[in-house]
């Protein structure tokens, strides 16, 4: 009987004791922010403002191909008008299957 009265008064010291740390560390943070907040109140010194940010420059976009659009006469691209980009003097190439043929007439 004795040691389960030991040992609750031990359990109720422990839970006192850790309400008290909890109670000391408030207080001391309180105490932190009071002093802060006290100082910026009476500090004399102003905060410069912020210079603003330079703009954004996009990086430059390298220019376009120019392109035709002609009949490609391969099987992969059905015989459709497909986009043709230089590859070469006077040829074009297709985009969509690579074949070369004599540029068109302007």
């Amino acid at each position: 009987m004795t040691a389960v009265r030991d040992a609750l008064a031990l359990g109720i010291l422990l839970l006192l004791g850790i309400g008290a740390v909890t109670v000391a560390v408030a207080a001391v943070c309180g105490a932190a922010a009071a002093t802060r907040a006290a100082r910026a109140l009476v500090s004399s010194r102003r905060r410069r403002p912020r210079r603003p940010r330079p703009p954004v420059v996009p990086p430059e976009l390298p220019a376009l191909r120019p392109y035709v659009w002609v009949e490609c006469d391969t099987p992969k691209c059905g015989h459709l008008q497909t986009p043709h980009y230089p590859a070469g003097p006077n040829y074009v190439a297709c985009s969509n299957c690579a074949a070369r043929r004599p540029a068109p007439a302007p």
